[in-house]
């Protein structure tokens, strides 16, 4: 079993029995698994990052999420572990280190723009730009690998710690997980006035945070179009991986969608629920 990009503990929560339905995009075909089987690579990084993940960001993070799907109140504490919980949730799958790996020429060469301003001699700039060259080329995964330690260059956990947060929850319809559960609208980031997130944390329940307005109840009751637009947002991010705790007749022609989510739509309906 290799380490988890996506915490065995949060797919616990789309699960019934401990066995759950996953849709693969690569083979469009759904396949019976387990959370201990999926969502994970052999060589995902260290031993070291892993006991800290596991220590530092998964464990601190569980119980509140084990409170919410209960619908239960937050203390101060668990919602700043939850909100870096779900910072690192984002930073740690796939897609994000697709997105990283993407970015690296970019940086590289402001990088090497700033070496050979700085650098004296010919040898000097020879040597760096040798070395940035081999980054550019091989994008070698260590990189990656020590951004899950060095934390953000913003405070993406406080912004989500101050938004408004929202749990929707539903008795009778079925939210998805992915390989990529949170969502955030790119061109708005996380810190923006107009940000908004959405995490499904259970197959019943899903947390919804925006900067919109300010009060009202943690806990909401969702209707279908919450779930809908919640799940369209989960499928759209997906990179591989869907996951369901049962296969409903609406699911496979959901998920082989293209999903375009309606950007400001969903708060809409969640502030007149």
């Amino acid at each position: 079993m290799g380490k988890h990009y996506v915490p065995q503990f949060f797919l616990q929560g789309f699960t019934r029995h401990g066995r759950f339905l996953v849709f693969d995009k690569t083979k469009t075909k759904w396949f019976p698994s387990q959370p201990k089987s999926v969502a994970n690579e052999g060589d995902l990084w260290s031993d070291e990052i892993e006991t800290f993940v596991t220590e530092n960001i998964e464990n601190p993070a569980n119980h509140a999420i084990e409170q919410l799907r209960n619908r239960l109140q937050l203390s101060p504490q668990d919602r700043e572990a939850l909100a870096r919980y779900i910072a690192f949730l984002w930073k740690r799958v796939p897609a994000n280190r697709e997105q990283f790996n993407g970015n690296i020429p970019e940086v590289s060469e402001r990088i090497r723009a700033e070496l050979n301003l700085t650098l004296k001699t010919a040898n000097q700039k020879a040597v760096a730009n040798a070395y940035i060259d081999k980054l550019i080329a091989e994008r070698p995964p260590e990189l990656w690998q020590a951004s899950i330690r060095t934390g953000f260059t913003r405070d993406v956990p406080g912004a989500i710690t101050n938004m408004q947060w929202q749990v929707l929850h539903t008795d009778d319809q079925l939210y998805l997980a992915s390989d990529n559960p949170l969502f955030f609208f790119r061109s708005d980031g996380i810190g923006q006035p107009t940000s908004e997130i959405t995490l499904p944390l259970g197959s019943r329940s899903a947390l919804v945070g925006h900067n919109r307005s300010r009060g009202g109840p943690l806990h909401l009751d969702a209707s279908p179009c919450h779930v809908k637009e919640i799940n369209r947002r989960t499928v759209s991010k997906a990179m591989r991986f869907i996951f369901a705790e049962e296969q409903l007749p609406w699911m496979t022609p959901f998920v082989e969608k293209e999903h375009q989510p309606d950007k400001g739509a969903f708060f809409s309906n969640s502030s007149s629920t």
